[in-house]
């Protein structure tokens, strides 16, 4: 497997993961254990939709819990001012078909059996929660979550598999396609359409 397959397969496995954030209650004496128990039980669902290899699952779970219009402009990078307001709608929505067809295609790898949570932090500005996805017959996948109050509850904005963090990584993917296309936005739609 070369480095960029492999780095791919990683970013498509946070992406698969990312889903797993729904906001919560923000109260800060039960901040840490709340999100530990939501990662929890929304993450097993996130496992169950790629055992049974289910897109539609998937991109629900990620259409009502994942920070989709955050992580998306992220991605863009310093291209992010050349995005028209316009078109951010459409781009949102690529983009989260991209994420979903991604973990269908990676579905079997990401199937595993349980997330065990093994702890969490609040940082200031986000909750860190840390877990492992635990497979039959192959080591544990570390995996991080990062959670960021947005209107009086928490969304997921990122999701670090194996040390790579999902959205740097489709920043840097995305940036990549546009420094070679010379920041012509619609190389990127055209890319997010196939």
């Amino acid at each position: 497997m070369t480095l960029l397959s492999r780095r791919h397969l990683i970013a498509c496995s946070c992406a698969a993961l990312m889903a797993a954030g729904l906001t919560l209650p923000h109260s800060l004496p039960a901040e840490a254990a709340s999100a530990e128990s939501f990662i929890s039980s929304v993450g097993n669902k996130v496992l169950a939709a790629a055992r049974a290899r289910s897109g539609s699952q998937f991109r629900s779970l990620l259409r009502q819990n994942a920070d989709i219009p955050s992580i998306a402009m992220f991605a863009l990078g310093n291209y992010r001012s050349k995005m028209p307001r316009s078109r951010q709608s459409e781009y949102f929505g690529l983009f989260e078909k991209y994420i979903s067809d991604v973990f269908v295609n990676n579905a079997t790898k990401l199937g595993g059996n349980a997330l065990d949570i093994k702890g969490s932090k609040n940082t200031g500005n986000s909750v860190i929660v840390t877990s492992q996805v635990q497979f039959s017959g192959r080591q544990p996948m570390p995996v991080i979550w990062r959670l960021r109050s947005r209107g009086g509850g928490y969304k997921i904005i990122d999701v670090s598999i194996e040390g790579v963090w999902l959205a740097i990584q489709q920043r840097t993917n995305f940036v990549s396609l546009l420094n070679q296309n010379n920041g012509n936005i619609d190389a990127l739609f055209s890319f997010l359409k196939k």
